[in-house]
């Protein structure tokens, strides 16, 4: 008989509805968790167009719509990260779908737990604005 491993008995994320909050969550929880919820299940092209496998700048292009976005990771925070997308500049929650499509990809590679857990050291100095509502 077969053991099961942790891995296997991980307990999914339950799905939220998209009309309907859930009384557990505020708002801005509920809609990052949706954006979250919904990168995830897609089907989009990722390419990393850095020289990092983590910590770099990415372009995300949905092949139904032949549109693409450059996103940029710097952690696993909302707001940590940045889109190009028009929802990521209006939304003010600090993640879109692009952004939790390559968190998922990326979350699944070898060595990304150490270097989320270590977070971004950047060569050179960099100033962003940091989107936390």
């Amino acid at each position: 008989m077969r053991r099961q491993r942790a891995s296997d008995r991980s307990v999914k994320e339950p799905r939220l509805s998209r009309t309907y909050p859930p009384v557990h969550l505020a708002p801005g929880d509920w809609q990052r968790a949706l954006r979250r919820q919904f990168g995830r299940d897609q089907t989009f092209v990722l390419e990393n167009r850095g020289d990092q496998p983590f910590f770099s700048e990415f372009r995300v292009a949905n092949p139904q719509s032949k549109a693409s976005y450059r996103v940029t990771i710097r952690g696993l925070n909302a707001g940590d990260n940045y889109c190009s997308c028009p929802d990521y500049a209006t939304n003010e929650l600090g993640t879109c779908k692009h952004i939790e499509f390559v968190l998922a990809r990326l979350e699944k590679k070898r060595g990304a737990k150490a270097a989320f857990a270590r977070g971004w050291r950047p060569a050179f100095s960099e100033i962003y604005l940091r989107n936390d509502g």
